[in-house]
């Protein structure tokens, strides 16, 4: 800090200070004082004021190179609020307050996002060890399929037709295999799609009518070949329109659908998509009747990377399914919830809101609630 700044930082107070000299002299002048007397007090006045604005900028800039001192030897200099040099001065206590509390919300948004992408790198891991085992899978059918392919070419004349019948059966029975391996690949790219576009769904939304028993239909035959393998039925009883984004949607149906498939009963297992007027909203139920989830567990599921108990014992979980689908529905305005039972299946309900606004007008009911009940069923 340099003498004339702080001279220009002081220049009101030099004006208010040489016109109070002026009026004192003039009224001294007034009074009968002589002139010497008024120039006495006036340079009297001068020196006291000359005297107090250099001790107050030897102070200001002891100060502020204390300040810069401490700067230069941060390597976090974000965090100066904490070790600014203590002061008399109100403005400086000011100054120190604003700047802990701005440091303090830095620091917090600092770790906000340290803490996303240490999510974020984590569920990057935890995706690429889940991709490659069908990936694995599908090299090792294709390997096997083109060794049985070579046997067959040097030996198809001495094998016997109950032999040949088999292996043909063997055979067509691989691009089924492939194309479900493939169709887990297509899931696992999914959640990893979503789970980047999570934090701005806003960049890629669009609000329209959504007609519900069609995105669940879409969805029940996207994994029809799934649910055949593992035997189970399905059946779609949505009769409800409701406002939202259908792709976003079909994506969390779909994460619904493959998490009561993976956690279904050995024998009889059975999904029921269907949807019911609640209040002003509509509610969508996804309904298992598969092993269920322990009590002490049921409020955990929607937290990232819980498998829980059913987790370690069938298939291999990520426990990122529920996760991604709560964080979404938190971004769309719908209300996800679950209520289960162990070993009686589980509900996973989600609340559509509408308003009222959309409940009283045309545009909300040009699409009446009453569609003709579709039931879907695929056997095995």
């Amino acid at each position: 800090m340099r003498i004339m700044e702080y001279i220009r930082d002081k220049i009101l107070l030099l004006v208010l200070h040489g016109l109070c000299m002026l009026l004192m002299a003039g009224f001294l002048y007034a009074t009968g004082y002589g002139k010497a007397y008024c120039m006495l007090i006036l340079i009297f006045w001068i020196l006291i004021l000359m005297l107090w604005l250099g001790c107050g900028y030897l102070s200001r800039k002891r100060y502020f190179q204390a300040l810069e001192a401490t700067l230069e030897k941060m390597d976090q200099r974000y965090l100066l609020g904490e070790l600014m040099p203590v002061s008399h001065r109100l403005e400086d206590r000011l100054y120190r307050e604003m700047i802990r509390m701005s440091n303090k919300s830095v620091i917090e948004r600092i770790r906000q996002i340290e803490d996303e992408q240490k999510e974020y790198r984590e569920y990057i891991e935890s995706w690429v060890h889940e991709i490659k085992a069908p990936i694995t899978s599908i090299d090792l059918m294709c390997e096997n399929f083109r060794g049985r392919e070579c046997r067959d070419f040097r030996i198809q004349q001495d094998v016997d037709s109950q032999l040949y019948e088999s292996m043909a059966d063997t055979t067509i029975d691989i691009p089924r295999r492939i194309r479900l391996e493939n169709q887990k690949i297509e899931n696992y790219v999914d959640m990893a799609l979503y789970y980047a576009r999570s934090d701005e769904v806003y960049k890629d939304y669009v609000i329209r009518k959504t007609d519900l028993e069609e995105t669940a239909i879409v969805v029940l035959k996207r994994n029809k070949h799934y649910l055949i393998q593992n035997q189970v039925q399905a059946e779609v009883d949505c009769k409800d329109i409701v406002y939202t984004d259908q792709k976003w949607i079909t994506f969390i149906l779909n994460q619904l659908v493959l998490n009561s498939t993976k956690y279904r009963r050995t024998n009889g297992a059975r999904i029921w998509i269907y949807t019911e007027k609640h209040g002003h909203g509509v509610r969508m139920i996804v309904k298992d009747n598969g092993v269920g989830i322990r009590s002490e567990e049921l409020g955990r599921i929607f937290e990232k990377g819980f498998t829980g108990s059913n987790g370690r014992k069938t298939e291999r979980s990520t426990g990122m399914g529920l996760y991604l689908c709560k964080k979404l529905c938190g971004k769309l305005g719908i209300v996800l919830w679950a209520d289960s039972k162990e070993l009686k299946g589980t509900k996973i309900i989600l609340d559509f809101p509408i308003s009222n606004y959309l409940c009283h007008h045309s545009s909300y009911e040009e699409y009446p609630c009453g569609h003709q009940r579709d039931w879907l069923q695929l056997r095995h």
